[in-house]
Protein backbone atom coordinates (compact mmCIF):
# COMPACT_ATOMS: atom_id res chain seq x y z
CA UNK A 1 0.00 0.00 0.00
CA UNK A 2 1.57 3.40 -0.98
CA UNK A 3 0.16 6.50 1.09
CA UNK A 4 0.33 10.28 0.65
CA UNK A 5 1.11 12.32 3.45
CA UNK A 6 -1.09 15.61 4.76
CA UNK A 7 0.88 18.69 4.06
CA UNK A 8 1.83 21.44 5.80
CA UNK A 9 0.41 24.99 4.91
CA UNK A 10 2.59 25.93 1.85
CA UNK A 11 3.38 22.65 0.62
CA UNK A 12 1.50 21.61 -2.31
CA UNK A 13 1.76 18.38 -4.22
CA UNK A 14 1.15 14.29 -3.84
CA UNK A 15 3.85 12.42 -2.87
CA UNK A 16 4.14 9.02 -2.21
CA UNK A 17 5.98 8.25 0.95
CA UNK A 18 5.30 4.93 2.50
CA UNK A 19 8.18 3.34 4.69
CA UNK A 20 10.08 5.19 7.09
CA UNK A 21 12.46 3.63 9.42
CA UNK A 22 13.42 5.33 12.63
CA UNK A 23 16.81 4.59 14.48
CA UNK A 24 17.64 4.93 17.96
CA UNK A 25 20.20 3.33 20.04
CA UNK A 26 19.87 5.22 23.58
CA UNK A 27 18.88 2.97 26.36
CA UNK A 28 16.64 4.80 28.58
CA UNK A 29 13.92 7.08 27.89
CA UNK A 30 14.53 11.21 27.40
CA UNK A 31 13.32 14.49 25.17
CA UNK A 32 14.54 12.92 21.94
CA UNK A 33 12.72 9.77 22.48
CA UNK A 34 9.62 11.46 23.66
CA UNK A 35 9.76 13.23 19.88
CA UNK A 36 10.98 10.12 18.19
CA UNK A 37 7.57 8.29 19.10
CA UNK A 38 5.46 11.62 18.54
CA UNK A 39 6.28 11.40 14.95
CA UNK A 40 6.00 7.61 14.61
CA UNK A 41 2.49 8.39 16.04
CA UNK A 42 1.99 11.21 13.59
CA UNK A 43 3.25 9.55 10.43
CA UNK A 44 1.44 6.17 11.18
CA UNK A 45 -1.66 8.16 11.70
CA UNK A 46 -1.62 9.94 8.37
CA UNK A 47 -1.03 6.04 6.94
CA UNK A 48 2.46 5.63 6.39
CA UNK A 49 4.37 2.41 7.45
CA UNK A 50 6.71 2.89 10.43
CA UNK A 51 9.26 0.64 11.33
CA UNK A 52 11.48 1.18 14.90
CA UNK A 53 14.84 -0.03 15.34
CA UNK A 54 15.95 0.58 18.13
CA UNK A 55 18.73 -0.92 21.08
CA UNK A 56 18.10 -4.32 22.66
CA UNK A 57 16.89 -4.02 26.17
CA UNK A 58 16.28 0.03 25.80
CA UNK A 59 12.91 1.98 26.94
CA UNK A 60 12.39 3.08 23.66
CA UNK A 61 12.14 -0.19 22.05
CA UNK A 62 9.72 -1.22 25.02
CA UNK A 63 7.61 1.18 25.01
CA UNK A 64 7.39 1.33 20.59
CA UNK A 65 6.28 -2.01 20.88
CA UNK A 66 3.66 -1.66 23.58
CA UNK A 67 2.15 0.80 21.14
CA UNK A 68 1.94 -1.36 18.47
CA UNK A 69 4.64 -0.43 16.10
CA UNK A 70 7.03 -3.34 14.36
CA UNK A 71 10.48 -3.20 16.03
CA UNK A 72 13.63 -4.77 15.59
CA UNK A 73 16.82 -4.47 18.17
CA UNK A 74 20.24 -4.79 17.96
CA UNK A 75 22.97 -5.03 20.76
CA UNK A 76 24.45 -2.07 21.99
CA UNK A 77 25.47 0.79 19.57
CA UNK A 78 24.72 -1.10 16.49
CA UNK A 79 28.62 -0.89 15.74
CA UNK A 80 29.30 -5.10 15.88
CA UNK A 81 28.67 -7.12 13.33
CA UNK A 82 25.82 -9.10 14.53
CA UNK A 83 24.34 -5.60 14.96
CA UNK A 84 25.07 -4.60 11.98
CA UNK A 85 23.57 -7.60 9.74
CA UNK A 86 20.56 -7.11 11.82
CA UNK A 87 20.08 -3.36 11.29
CA UNK A 88 20.80 -3.91 7.03
CA UNK A 89 18.14 -7.11 7.27
CA UNK A 90 15.74 -5.23 7.86
CA UNK A 91 15.70 -1.79 6.17
CA UNK A 92 16.00 -5.06 3.21
CA UNK A 93 13.00 -6.83 4.24
CA UNK A 94 10.99 -3.21 4.93
CA UNK A 95 12.30 -1.31 1.76
CA UNK A 96 12.94 1.77 3.13
CA UNK A 97 12.10 4.97 1.47
CA UNK A 98 13.26 7.53 4.40
CA UNK A 99 16.01 6.12 6.97
CA UNK A 100 15.67 8.96 10.27
CA UNK A 101 18.89 8.65 12.24
CA UNK A 102 17.24 10.15 15.98
CA UNK A 103 21.11 10.31 17.49
CA UNK A 104 24.52 10.60 16.43
CA UNK A 105 25.05 6.69 16.93
CA UNK A 106 22.27 6.04 15.62
CA UNK A 107 23.57 7.87 12.10
CA UNK A 108 27.14 5.79 12.49
CA UNK A 109 25.41 1.99 13.39
CA UNK A 110 22.67 2.47 10.37
CA UNK A 111 24.45 5.15 8.15
CA UNK A 112 27.16 1.77 7.79
CA UNK A 113 24.85 -1.07 7.54
CA UNK A 114 22.88 0.16 4.92
CA UNK A 115 25.66 1.59 2.69
CA UNK A 116 25.17 -0.02 -0.42
CA UNK A 117 21.58 0.20 -0.33
CA UNK A 118 19.29 1.61 -2.48
CA UNK A 119 17.74 4.07 0.05
CA UNK A 120 16.13 7.49 -1.12
CA UNK A 121 16.78 9.66 1.93
CA UNK A 122 18.58 9.23 4.73
CA UNK A 123 18.00 12.13 7.20
CA UNK A 124 19.00 12.88 11.18
CA UNK A 125 17.48 14.87 13.91
CA UNK A 126 20.17 17.62 15.32
CA UNK A 127 18.81 18.46 19.12
CA UNK A 128 21.90 19.68 20.77
CA UNK A 129 23.87 23.36 20.32
CA UNK A 130 27.76 21.81 20.56
CA UNK A 131 29.40 21.37 17.06
CA UNK A 132 29.19 18.33 14.92
CA UNK A 133 32.22 15.81 16.11
CA UNK A 134 32.70 14.64 12.39
CA UNK A 135 30.97 16.47 9.90
CA UNK A 136 32.87 14.12 7.34
CA UNK A 137 30.15 11.53 8.56
CA UNK A 138 27.21 13.84 8.34
CA UNK A 139 28.19 14.64 5.01
CA UNK A 140 28.53 10.76 3.95
CA UNK A 141 25.15 9.39 5.72
CA UNK A 142 22.98 12.33 5.74
CA UNK A 143 21.26 13.69 2.97
CA UNK A 144 19.70 16.17 5.40
CA UNK A 145 19.83 17.56 8.63
CA UNK A 146 17.14 18.40 11.07
CA UNK A 147 17.92 21.67 13.52
CA UNK A 148 15.65 21.75 16.53
CA UNK A 149 16.50 25.14 16.62
CA UNK A 150 18.25 28.56 14.71
CA UNK A 151 21.02 27.99 17.62
CA UNK A 152 21.75 24.22 16.39
CA UNK A 153 20.84 25.05 12.31
CA UNK A 154 23.77 27.82 13.16
CA UNK A 155 26.72 25.73 14.81
CA UNK A 156 25.81 23.08 11.97
CA UNK A 157 26.67 25.21 9.33
CA UNK A 158 29.73 26.99 11.20
CA UNK A 159 30.98 23.30 10.77
CA UNK A 160 31.01 22.73 7.75
CA UNK A 161 27.84 21.15 7.10
CA UNK A 162 25.86 22.25 4.07
CA UNK A 163 23.73 24.99 4.65
CA UNK A 164 21.31 23.89 1.73
CA UNK A 165 20.88 20.31 3.21
CA UNK A 166 20.42 22.18 6.75
CA UNK A 167 16.35 22.72 7.59
CA UNK A 168 14.26 24.18 10.84
CA UNK A 169 11.73 21.99 12.39
CA UNK A 170 11.13 23.07 16.01
CA UNK A 171 10.16 19.93 18.79
CA UNK A 172 6.34 19.59 19.74
CA UNK A 173 4.58 19.17 22.59
CA UNK A 174 1.43 16.43 22.67
CA UNK A 175 -1.18 19.76 24.56
CA UNK A 176 -2.99 16.85 25.57
CA UNK A 177 0.07 15.74 28.02
CA UNK A 178 -0.03 19.29 29.87
CA UNK A 179 -4.02 19.34 30.07
CA UNK A 180 -3.96 16.31 32.63
CA UNK A 181 -1.97 19.04 35.22
CA UNK A 182 -3.39 19.99 38.25
CA UNK A 183 -2.65 22.33 40.29
CA UNK A 184 -4.03 21.05 43.81
CA UNK A 185 -2.43 17.95 43.25
CA UNK A 186 0.89 19.21 42.49
CA UNK A 187 1.07 21.78 45.53
CA UNK A 188 -0.05 18.80 47.76
CA UNK A 189 2.43 16.58 46.62
CA UNK A 190 5.21 19.56 48.08
CA UNK A 191 3.38 20.51 51.39
CA UNK A 192 2.88 23.72 49.88
CA UNK A 193 0.65 26.12 51.88
CA UNK A 194 -1.41 28.96 50.09
CA UNK A 195 0.58 31.52 50.33
CA UNK A 196 4.09 30.17 49.06
CA UNK A 197 5.52 30.68 45.91
CA UNK A 198 7.05 27.40 43.73
CA UNK A 199 9.69 28.34 41.84
CA UNK A 200 10.11 24.82 39.47
CA UNK A 201 13.10 23.87 37.22
CA UNK A 202 12.63 20.42 35.30
CA UNK A 203 15.99 19.37 34.10
CA UNK A 204 18.98 16.83 34.46
CA UNK A 205 21.59 18.28 37.22
CA UNK A 206 24.07 18.37 34.78
CA UNK A 207 26.60 21.40 34.55
CA UNK A 208 24.77 22.47 30.86
CA UNK A 209 21.51 22.97 32.53
CA UNK A 210 22.86 25.67 34.48
CA UNK A 211 21.60 25.28 38.16
CA UNK A 212 24.79 26.68 40.15
CA UNK A 213 24.15 30.30 38.19
CA UNK A 214 20.11 29.97 39.24
CA UNK A 215 20.98 29.03 43.27
CA UNK A 216 23.68 32.05 42.74
CA UNK A 217 20.74 34.44 42.35
CA UNK A 218 18.35 32.89 44.61
CA UNK A 219 19.43 34.71 48.23
CA UNK A 220 18.07 37.84 45.97
CA UNK A 221 15.08 36.37 45.57
CA UNK A 222 14.25 34.56 48.95
CA UNK A 223 15.11 38.21 50.48
CA UNK A 224 12.10 39.51 48.47
CA UNK A 225 9.92 36.38 48.61
CA UNK A 226 10.50 34.62 52.00
CA UNK A 227 7.61 32.23 51.66
CA UNK A 228 9.28 31.11 48.31
CA UNK A 229 10.34 27.59 47.44
CA UNK A 230 13.10 27.05 44.30
CA UNK A 231 11.87 22.73 43.65
CA UNK A 232 14.44 21.06 41.15
CA UNK A 233 12.93 17.77 39.82
CA UNK A 234 15.64 15.49 37.34
CA UNK A 235 18.79 13.55 38.49
CA UNK A 236 22.13 13.99 37.50
CA UNK A 237 25.67 13.74 38.60
CA UNK A 238 26.01 17.59 40.04
CA UNK A 239 23.29 16.47 42.34
CA UNK A 240 25.73 16.11 45.69
CA UNK A 241 27.82 19.36 44.74
CA UNK A 242 24.09 21.41 44.11
CA UNK A 243 23.36 20.19 47.74
CA UNK A 244 26.59 20.95 49.04
CA UNK A 245 26.18 24.58 46.84
CA UNK A 246 22.46 24.88 48.74
CA UNK A 247 24.46 24.65 52.48
CA UNK A 248 26.87 26.86 51.58
CA UNK A 249 24.21 29.39 51.08
CA UNK A 250 22.16 28.16 53.94
CA UNK A 251 19.04 28.02 51.91
CA UNK A 252 18.55 23.90 53.18
CA UNK A 253 15.05 25.24 53.83
CA UNK A 254 14.25 27.07 50.45
CA UNK A 255 15.61 24.44 47.92
CA UNK A 256 14.13 21.17 47.70
CA UNK A 257 15.71 17.98 45.27
CA UNK A 258 12.50 15.90 44.38
CA UNK A 259 14.69 13.65 41.93
CA UNK A 260 13.08 12.18 39.28
CA UNK A 261 9.50 12.96 38.76
CA UNK A 262 6.81 11.18 36.98
CA UNK A 263 3.88 13.91 37.85
CA UNK A 264 5.64 16.99 35.62
CA UNK A 265 2.05 18.00 34.38
CA UNK A 266 0.56 17.97 38.08
CA UNK A 267 4.09 19.92 39.24
CA UNK A 268 3.99 22.83 35.99
CA UNK A 269 0.21 23.69 36.81
CA UNK A 270 1.22 23.86 40.37
CA UNK A 271 3.88 26.15 39.84
CA UNK A 272 4.06 30.20 39.72
CA UNK A 273 7.42 30.63 37.74
CA UNK A 274 9.44 27.88 35.63
CA UNK A 275 13.29 28.75 35.64
CA UNK A 276 15.42 27.43 33.29
CA UNK A 277 18.94 28.22 33.61
CA UNK A 278 20.92 26.72 31.12
CA UNK A 279 24.00 27.87 29.59
CA UNK A 280 23.82 25.06 27.02
CA UNK A 281 20.63 24.04 25.12
CA UNK A 282 19.36 22.48 21.88
CA UNK A 283 15.91 23.76 22.33
CA UNK A 284 14.09 23.09 26.00
CA UNK A 285 10.92 21.24 25.16
CA UNK A 286 9.88 21.93 29.03
CA UNK A 287 9.78 25.12 28.20
CA UNK A 288 7.08 24.35 25.48
CA UNK A 289 5.50 22.32 28.37
CA UNK A 290 5.23 25.47 30.49
CA UNK A 291 3.79 27.82 27.33
CA UNK A 292 1.05 25.07 26.82
CA UNK A 293 0.14 25.11 30.45
CA UNK A 294 0.14 28.51 31.09
CA UNK A 295 3.45 28.55 33.18
CA UNK A 296 5.43 32.17 33.22
CA UNK A 297 8.75 31.52 32.36
CA UNK A 298 12.27 32.76 33.18
CA UNK A 299 14.80 31.80 30.61
CA UNK A 300 18.20 32.20 29.34
CA UNK A 301 19.36 33.16 25.92
CA UNK A 302 21.09 29.71 25.50
CA UNK A 303 20.93 28.17 22.25
CA UNK A 304 17.42 27.77 21.00
CA UNK A 305 15.30 28.97 24.41
CA UNK A 306 15.53 32.85 22.40
CA UNK A 307 13.45 30.71 19.68
CA UNK A 308 10.52 29.83 22.27
CA UNK A 309 10.45 32.90 24.21
CA UNK A 310 11.39 36.03 21.63
CA UNK A 311 8.47 36.29 18.89
CA UNK A 312 10.35 38.28 16.67
CA UNK A 313 6.93 38.88 14.22
CA UNK A 314 5.02 40.66 16.56
CA UNK A 315 7.66 41.59 19.51
CA UNK A 316 5.48 39.87 21.79
CA UNK A 317 6.74 39.79 25.51
CA UNK A 318 6.25 35.92 25.89
CA UNK A 319 8.58 35.23 29.34
CA UNK A 320 11.88 36.60 30.71
CA UNK A 321 15.13 36.24 28.85
CA UNK A 322 18.29 37.01 30.36
CA UNK A 323 21.96 36.25 29.84
CA UNK A 324 23.58 32.55 30.20
CA UNK A 325 25.61 32.19 33.50
CA UNK A 326 24.12 34.86 35.29
CA UNK A 327 22.95 34.36 38.81
CA UNK A 328 21.91 38.11 39.62
CA UNK A 329 20.34 38.54 36.44
CA UNK A 330 18.15 35.45 36.82
CA UNK A 331 17.76 35.95 40.47
CA UNK A 332 16.48 39.53 38.86
CA UNK A 333 14.22 38.30 36.41
CA UNK A 334 12.49 36.26 39.16
CA UNK A 335 12.06 39.03 41.33
CA UNK A 336 10.45 40.66 38.13
CA UNK A 337 8.46 38.14 37.63
CA UNK A 338 7.21 37.84 41.32
CA UNK A 339 6.23 41.07 41.81
CA UNK A 340 4.57 41.58 38.87
CA UNK A 341 1.98 38.90 38.84
CA UNK A 342 -0.60 40.35 36.39
CA UNK A 343 2.66 41.26 33.59
CA UNK A 344 3.05 37.12 34.55
CA UNK A 345 0.06 35.84 33.31
CA UNK A 346 -0.53 38.22 30.38
CA UNK A 347 3.28 37.22 28.69
CA UNK A 348 1.96 33.21 30.55
CA UNK A 349 -1.54 34.16 28.01
CA UNK A 350 0.69 35.30 24.98
CA UNK A 351 3.01 32.42 25.57
CA UNK A 352 0.34 29.81 25.51
CA UNK A 353 -1.13 31.25 22.28
CA UNK A 354 2.36 30.46 20.32
CA UNK A 355 2.79 26.93 21.50
CA UNK A 356 -0.87 26.10 20.54
CA UNK A 357 0.06 27.48 17.20
CA UNK A 358 3.83 26.68 16.28
CA UNK A 359 5.11 24.16 19.22
CA UNK A 360 2.54 21.33 18.74
CA UNK A 361 3.23 17.51 18.42
CA UNK A 362 1.15 18.03 15.10
CA UNK A 363 3.61 21.41 13.94
CA UNK A 364 6.60 19.17 14.20
CA UNK A 365 5.45 15.71 12.12
CA UNK A 366 4.14 18.45 9.71
CA UNK A 367 7.47 20.03 9.46
CA UNK A 368 9.19 16.57 9.26
CA UNK A 369 7.28 15.82 6.45
CA UNK A 370 7.78 19.10 4.42
CA UNK A 371 11.71 18.40 5.38
CA UNK A 372 11.24 14.50 3.68
CA UNK A 373 9.30 15.84 0.90
CA UNK A 374 11.35 18.84 -0.44
CA UNK A 375 14.61 16.41 0.18
CA UNK A 376 12.84 14.17 -1.83
CA UNK A 377 12.06 15.67 -4.99
CA UNK A 378 15.87 16.65 -4.72
CA UNK A 379 16.95 13.38 -4.46
CA UNK A 380 18.54 13.09 -7.89
CA UNK A 381 20.94 15.47 -7.10
CA UNK A 382 22.22 14.11 -3.88
CA UNK A 383 25.99 12.64 -3.75
CA UNK A 384 27.23 10.04 -1.26
CA UNK A 385 30.73 9.82 -2.47
CA UNK A 386 32.26 7.21 -1.30
CA UNK A 387 35.61 8.67 -0.60
CA UNK A 388 34.15 10.40 2.63
CA UNK A 389 34.52 7.18 4.14
CA UNK A 390 38.16 7.03 3.63
CA UNK A 391 38.58 10.16 5.93
CA UNK A 392 35.87 10.28 8.16
CA UNK A 393 35.95 8.43 11.89
CA UNK A 394 33.08 5.95 13.27
CA UNK A 395 32.23 8.14 16.25
CA UNK A 396 29.94 11.20 16.31
CA UNK A 397 27.91 13.22 18.82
Amino acid sequence: MISTFEYPIGVSGPLALPRIAIVSTQRRWHGGEVQAALLAEGLRNRGHHCLILARQGGSFAKRMRERGFSVVTFGGRGRLPAAQWKIRRALQRFRVDVLHYNDPHAMVAAGVASWGLQVPLRVASRRVDFPLKSVQLYRAFCDGLICVSRAVKTICQQGGYPEHRLHLVHDGVDPARMKVGKRSVGRRSLDLHAKQQLLLSVAKLTDHKGHRYLLEGMPRVFRKFPDAILALAGEGSLRQELEQQVDQLGLQDKVRFLGYRSDVPDLMAAADLFVVPSHMEGLCSSIIDAMLIGCPVVGTRAGGIPDLLEETTSQAELGWVVPSRDGDALGDAIVMALSSPQLARDRANAAQERALSEFTDRSMVNGTIGVYQRLLRQSQAFQRPSDLLTTASCSAT
